[in-house]
């Protein structure tokens, strides 16, 4: 046999979904940002989800693939810490007959992290090159290794208590339900059901901040006597100019994994400002009064769109037992978490009512008002970033940044006393 004929023959048995006896040998490990080790057969062809996608091209062909998706939970065993558990999901196509082809089944491992007394843990498993149609989904928990249970203390062979349930989520009760045990069918990665999540939820509460933004900021052009198109004009090319900085911003982040799915709210606001200080002085408007007419609205837009994040399971918090956590995913696992979305909102909405009130009883301070609100929001979000599931690379660039922004909020309040 030619070294041709043998690669060719060795990827084939590599794309065989585990049967009798071989669900170990089919199975590949990949790893996860977090660390964590994960599993995947290798008919899934996507070991990270729409996150890993490579290039802009492949995030949309990701976009437009059908997915099998599936989330089941578990109660975690009481332990003396932190501890992983494995998930395997397997799968078969409903009506694939005797010949099955790779596409019509698939075999995934699911390694998460579990905090103890964190509370029900869902994980969610995604499974990509895969054939259309209804799926018979089952999943249950690997057990541990002597080696694995001695290295992380484990009290239980079974690091779970009871059996696995297909998730069912109840928005009355903010909760997760065992669910029926029904075929899963494929479906599109942006409608993908996920308790906890609302697909383009992100997307319809980012539109309609964007819209109490104008509103708000209509509102107080026309009270200080300025051109509302005018306005209008130069706040759709600084969305436009902020649209494209946050998606730049985050590219360069992500420049290692070539990641296109997020957005990064600095690369937001340094492409807003962008825009404004080219487009305002083209529009004759006052730089000063336009810009504290547009930090309420900014900020209350803000506000909204983090709500979104809580919904569209981006910008999430560590797990946590504490009271003060709430229950919400990150797309794959769902636990009670650090709320750092509705944190961040709460800061958002709270310094744009302040900003608002500010402008309606003293009248526009010639930029003062929106620097000062920036300042504070980007001072107080530093706060927020710590409670963060991702982890912050160094932690020199965090404490420039709120050094600097709290010089530069302490010269926006001063400076128009002394002057």
């Amino acid at each position: 046999m030619s070294a041709r004929q043998s690669k060719s023959q060795n990827a084939r048995s590599a794309r065989r979904a585990p049967g009798h006896g071989e669900g170990e040998k089919a199975v590949t490990q990949t790893r996860t940002e977090s660390g964590a080790s994960t599993s995947r057969s290798a008919a899934s062809g996507d070991p990270g989800g729409v996150a890993s996608a490579r290039g802009f091209g492949a995030f949309l062909d990701s976009a437009a693939q059908e997915i099998v998706a599936a989330t089941y939970w578990f109660d975690p065993a009481p332990q003396p810490k932190p501890y992983r558990v494995t998930i395997r999901f397997t799968g078969h196509r409903i009506g694939s007959g005797n010949n099955t082809r790779p596409e019509d089944q698939f075999a995934r491992d699911e390694t998460v992290e579990v905090i103890p007394g964190s509370g029900p843990v869902s994980v969610t498993a995604r499974v990509s090159g895969v054939s259309p149609g209804e799926w018979a989904v089952r999943a249950k928990a690997v057990n541990p290794s002597h080696e694995h249970r001695r290295s992380q203390k484990l009290t239980s062979i079974r690091p779970i208590t009871g059996p696995l349930y297909p998730a069912a989520w109840s928005w009355r009760t903010w909760s997760l339900s065992p669910g029926p045990a029904a075929p899963v069918r494929t479906r599109l990665r942006p409608f993908v059901r996920v308790p906890g999540l609302i697909p383009g939820g992100w997307a319809v509460l980012s539109v309609l901040g964007i819209a109490i933004a104008l509103a708000t900021q209509a509102l107080l052009v026309t009270r200080d006597s300025l051109r509302v198109d005018h306005a209008f004009t130069i706040s759709l090319i600084a969305i436009a100019a902020g649209a494209v900085g946050a998606k730049t911003w985050y590219a360069v982040l992500q420049r290692r994994t070539r990641r296109m799915n997020g957005w990064c709210i600095q690369g937001l606001l340094v492409g807003v400002l962008l825009a404004l200080a080219a487009s305002v002085p083209v529009a004759h408007t006052p730089l000063g009064v336009f810009l504290d007419a547009s930090a309420p609205g900014l900020l209350l837009g803000m506000a909204l769109g983090r709500v979104g994040c809580l919904f569209g399971g981006c910008c999430c918090g560590r797990p946590t037992p504490s009271r003060w956590g709430i229950w919400s995913s990150d797309q794959r696992v769902g636990t009670r978490r650090y709320p750092t979305q509705l944190l961040e909102a709460g800061l958002a909405a709270a310094l744009g009512a302040a900003a608002l009130a500010t402008v309606l009883v003293a009248g526009p301070a010639n930029g003062g008002i929106f620097v000062a609100a920036l300042a504070a929001y980007t001072l107080g979000r530093q706060g927020v970033l710590r409670l963060r599931a991702e982890r912050r690379k160094t932690l020199i660039g965090p404490r420039l940044t709120a050094i600097t922004a709290a010089v530069i909020l302490t010269a926006a309040v001063l400076l128009p006393l002394v002057v």
